[in-house]
């Protein structure tokens, strides 16, 4: 269907956050190859965030896959409240009865997700390039073992060679990035096309990779 030309962003329930749900790798890979948009926004209990990411919070190859093919991270430390103090009822927005747009900082320092919080914000952080993060997920950050790497990012400019990765890929949009006939054409030798599209990152190309040997 997807190589006849159907679209995976049509249907009321995305096809991508189903993908996601049931873990499968395979078909997650299938669907962004062909467009689905690594950005969509569930209409139900709504986040500021894309809604992708709270289905990959537990599983890096899943994670790195939505980052690789564009998914927007400063969303995620887009919060309005900065080092002002947070609401405490932090449940708003993840029940059946209410919707509201609830921020990232407010997602992964729930008691049941902040011991992730490291690991993910850490992940994050190879996608983006100077961010701020407000004192709530701060606080929690601190508690983690890889919090030292995690500030040692936040307080150090960016290397000129990721900050040049970033800006070729905004230039070229999300589209183009997932397009493997679009890349052959672009006139730069392979090593730099591999390094834009984040290679060294690709678990699941590793994965399957290494299970061809």
């Amino acid at each position: 269907l997807l190589n006849a030309g159907a679209l995976p962003n049509q249907d009321p329930i995305n096809c991508l956050q189903i993908a996601l749900r049931m873990g499968n790798y395979e078909l997650m890979n299938l669907l962004l190859r062909h467009g689905a948009n690594v950005n969509y926004f569930c209409r139900v209990n709504t986040t500021h965030f894309p809604s992708a990411l709270q289905y990959a919070l537990k599983d890096e190859v899943m994670l790195r896959m939505l980052m690789n093919y564009g998914y927007d991270v400063h969303r995620c430390f887009d919060c309005p409240r900065g080092n002002s103090s947070h609401s405490q009822y932090v449940t708003d927005g993840w029940t059946s009865t209410v919707i509201k747009d609830t921020m990232f900082c407010e997602v992964i320092t729930l008691s049941w997700l902040k011991h992730l919080s490291g690991k993910v914000v850490r992940v994050m952080l190879d996608y983006v390039d100077h961010v701020n993060i407000c004192w709530k997920l701060e606080a929690v950050l601190k508690e983690q073992e890889v919090w030292p790497d995690i500030n040692l990012i936040l307080t150090n400019p960016r290397s000129l060679k990721h900050l040049c990765r970033l800006k070729i890929r905004e230039c070229m949009g999300r589209l183009r990035l997932r397009c493997p006939v679009f890349m052959t054409f672009l006139p730069l030798p392979n090593c730099l096309k591999d390094y834009i599209l984040y290679k060294e990152y690709d678990l699941y190309g590793q994965e399957n990779f290494a299970g061809t040997n």
